[in-house]
């Protein structure tokens, strides 16, 4: 699976580089994250509670920070097993300064599934990745304001399968207008 995403903040590159490698600020942005515990410098120990209605539960595994280029780049590589399956990824984070105070954070990833999580398909992950990500910035975001809330799994879980439905709706309905049998 891979996956795009930027995100356009206005906040000063600076100060979301320092939040998006604070391993405080982590543990409250990623959705799910019961532990995110530096074990050695870049390197984590983390678990997670993630999942959709059809599919959830806790994987533990571990990220590492790389290739630092600060204030504008670095790589997330990271995995994590459950029983729901197994999870292996990478992301390049870039920031691109717009102007003094607006920040542009192109997150692109690439992640390997396994187990019974790879059965729900391949559409549906890329939604839900999708969604982590739009989370992460709307997250990181409300850091950087100052509202310091942390990503509950249960509540990320809910907006993710709404978003689903609504979309399966959409696509129901395209099809009727298209003059699609149904």
């Amino acid at each position: 699976m891979q996956l795009d995403y930027t995100h356009v903040l206005n906040h000063p590159r600076e100060l979301v580089w320092n939040a998006m490698l604070d391993p405080d600020v982590m543990s409250r942005m990623i959705p799910g994250i019961e532990k995110f515990e530096q074990t050695a410098p870049d390197q984590y120990s983390v678990v997670a509670m993630l999942g959709v209605p059809t599919v959830k539960g806790t994987y533990t595994g571990k990220v590492q920070i790389s290739d630092k280029d600060e204030p504008s780049s670095y790589r997330i590589r990271g995995e994590g097993r459950g029983a729901p399956g197994w999870v292996k990824g990478d992301v390049l984070m870039t920031l691109t300064a717009v102007d003094a105070g607006t920040t542009k954070v192109a997150a692109k990833a690439k992640a390997d599934i396994g187990g019974t999580i790879a059965g729900v398909g391949q559409r549906m992950m890329e939604g839900v990745g999708k969604a982590m990500a739009r989370e992460f910035f709307e997250s990181l975001d409300r850091e950087l304001q100052g509202k310091k809330q942390k990503v509950s799994a249960f509540r990320f879980s809910v907006r993710v399968f709404f978003a689903m439905v609504r979309n399966a709706v959409k696509r129901i309905f395209r099809g009727r207008a298209a003059g699609e049998v149904t």
